[in-house]
């Protein structure tokens, strides 16, 4: 791999982090109602209990969508 494929490599690497960052930022802005007024701890504890909450939904409907087939 040339110094120019590396460089295209990690430039996609950023863009798609910058992606997954702002879209989880969107998320957190919409589920939590006061995101804005919370502290960096708060927001931190509040992230966790969304993630858990967005993956424990997904494997809710997977349980559901395996169980009607």
């Amino acid at each position: 791999m040339g110094s120019g494929e590396k460089t295209t490599f990690v430039l996609k690497q950023l863009k798609g982090r910058h992606v997954k960052v702002t879209f989880w930022y969107e998320v957190y802005v919409s589920v939590v109602t006061n995101w804005s007024e919370l502290t960096a701890e708060q927001k931190s504890e509040k992230c966790v209990l969304v993630y858990w909450f967005i993956l424990l939904g997904i494997m809710l409907m997977m349980l559901i969508y395996w169980g009607s087939c």
